[in-house]
């Protein structure tokens, strides 16, 4: 039987030691959290949960660049995606609509939402649905969605671009900027763009033809 939205424990991460306890939902980004919260880019009185008993349903939380700084991006929100469409959407309102009137101060403006999908979301009947539950509570808080971004990313050990000998070209600069940064020995370089601008998301898909693709959805309230 789905959880009841209005008979759900929603509450901030303010006890110590609860770091599994939000992890019962996942995200690529999980495991930056351990060091977010030792530097103080971010703490556990942002961090909030959905509870139904003792399972989680939904989870938010947001981040910040330096310690003691303001929250700015939410970057974790998730759903428990075997619950039906209408009580995923009802719960994560609720929680979102809680923890943003304990977080933030009264009429600040929300933090952007960010989120890293698959490349082919739109395709993937699951991932899609997952992806639009999570639009729709957005867009029910208030949210307009703006815009898509691929994300590409090359790592250490892949193929650097060659030099072509030009320069002012998209592709010349996208491989100078990849081959500088490769040969002083860093581990990853990332580029992204808007979806819509083609020239440039084909651009990166030439550059960056060994990496992993990831598209980012952004939604701001």
């Amino acid at each position: 039987m789905p959880p009841d939205p209005s008979r759900l424990t929603i509450r901030s991460q303010s006890r110590p030691g609860e770091l599994d306890l939000f992890r019962r939902l996942s995200y690529v980004l999980d495991h930056e959290q351990a060091d977010d919260l030792a530097t103080g880019r971010r703490v556990p009185e942002w961090m909030w949960v959905a509870l139904d008993g003792d399972r989680v349903v939904a989870r938010a939380a947001w981040w910040t660049n330096a310690p003691g700084g303001e929250p700015l991006v939410l970057d974790f929100f998730d759903l428990d995606d075997t619950l039906p469409v209408p009580e995923r959407v009802a719960i994560g309102v609720r929680l979102l609509e809680t923890a943003t009137t304990a977080v933030l101060p009264a009429g600040a403006e929300r933090p952007e939402y960010g989120r890293f999908v698959p490349p082919d979301w739109h395709e993937d009947p699951v991932v899609r649905d997952a992806v639009e539950a999570r639009i729709r509570v957005m867009e029910e808080t208030g949210a307009r969605m703006p815009v898509e971004r691929l994300r590409l990313e090359w790592r250490a050990g892949t193929p650097v671009p060659e030099d072509s000998g030009r320069h002012g070209y998209i592709d010349d600069l996208l491989a100078e900027g990849t081959r500088v940064p490769a040969a002083e020995g860093v581990d990853r370089i990332r580029a992204a763009t808007d979806l819509g601008n083609v020239p440039m998301a084909k651009s990166f898909e030439r550059a960056f033809t060994m990496v992993r693709d990831a598209e980012k959805s952004k939604a701001r309230g």
